[in-house]
């Protein structure tokens, strides 16, 4: 292992361990559904994200740090357009509230500004009721170029590369981008970016989105705590869980999936098309995994189709 990988790793480790530290909070994007409002977020202390010009040193360092940070227990408050909520987030920093009272907020985007200030912008989502189409997509391999099936060049990529340095899937955007067009109101179209990367990570992820020019939507990574082991059968639990949240959040539309075969996005899929056919329109997966005998399913189609 190169000196210089040794000797930030401890520097970061270091770094994080030293004393009290003023607090920020990693407010994921927040949405309105069936249900009423959906709110989570994480305290911890203040890291910043790499810059945009940082060279991989420094991008290393600023992303393990992102990485390492322990969440904080404390109360959070958030405010949208005059609303006020509060809750509690638990020993690992995480929080989450669910309200079925909703604000009467018209259909659009809608800040959060929260107390301990937030690390990024981050929205509310309230979908314009007249839009029947909304897209649920997977984010490494599917709209990131990740390697996820080698691990080396996965870790390279997400730890030394700065959000705007990183390679966007070609068309991908552009074909997002038409997809919500067709709804008669674009800017308030039900978009999901649904990831088992961690939660750490979401500012990173916010900048990559919105660099490359990507509808914005709702991001959702994954919880990652020492408890909570980072396995593929985890993931698949994960993203399962949220599109069933989606899919009962908006029973009215129809959902295009996007996701890729690196791992098990295929399978999930199929699983929520066969439990959900109403409410899916479509899957389409980017073809990765250079295994021939990697199971297909009937009805997906190849990404490829809908970029040329």
């Amino acid at each position: 292992m190169k000196a210089w990988f040794v000797g930030t790793l401890l520097l970061a480790a270091a770094t994080i361990a030293w004393g009290e530290e003023p607090l920020q909070t990693v407010v994921d994007d927040a949405w309105q559904g069936a249900q009423g409002l959906h709110f989570s977020g994480r305290v911890t202390d203040i890291r910043n994200a790499p810059a945009e010009d940082s060279g991989r040193m420094a991008a290393f360092y600023r992303t393990l740090r992102l990485l390492f940070t322990s969440g904080e227990k404390s109360a959070v408050t958030w405010r949208v357009a005059g609303n006020r909520w509060t809750a509690q987030a638990d020993r690992h920093g995480y929080w989450e509230l669910t309200d079925n009272q909703t604000p009467g907020l018209p259909p659009g985007w809608h800040d959060i500004v929260s107390e301990p200030a937030a690390s990024s912008p981050a929205g509310l989502l309230v979908v314009d009721p007249r839009n029947p189409c909304g897209i649920i997509s997977d984010i490494d391999d599917t709209i990131l170029a990740t390697g996820v099936l080698s691990k080396g060049t996965m870790l390279k990529n997400s730890l030394t590369v700065t959000p705007e340095h990183r390679e966007a899937v070609p068309g991908m955007a552009q074909l997002y981008q038409r997809l919500v067009q067709k709804n008669p109101a674009p800017e308030a179209t039900a978009v999901f970016y649904l990831s088992g990367s961690p939660r750490q990570l979401t500012d990173n992820v916010r900048r990559f989105l919105t660099v490359n020019g990507f509808p914005r939507g709702v991001l959702q990574l994954k919880e990652i705590t020492a408890e909570n082991k980072d396995t593929v059968k985890d993931n698949e639990a994960f993203k399962l869980r949220h599109i069933e949240t989606i899919f009962a959040a908006y029973p009215q539309i129809r959902f295009y999936l996007f996701g890729d075969d690196g791992e098990r996005d295929p399978e999930i899929y199929a699983h929520m098309q066969k439990q959900h056919p109403a409410q899916v329109i479509g899957i389409w997966i980017h073809h990765v995994n250079p295994d021939k005998t990697r199971l297909t399913y009937p009805g997906q189609r190849d990404v490829r189709e809908l970029l040329n």
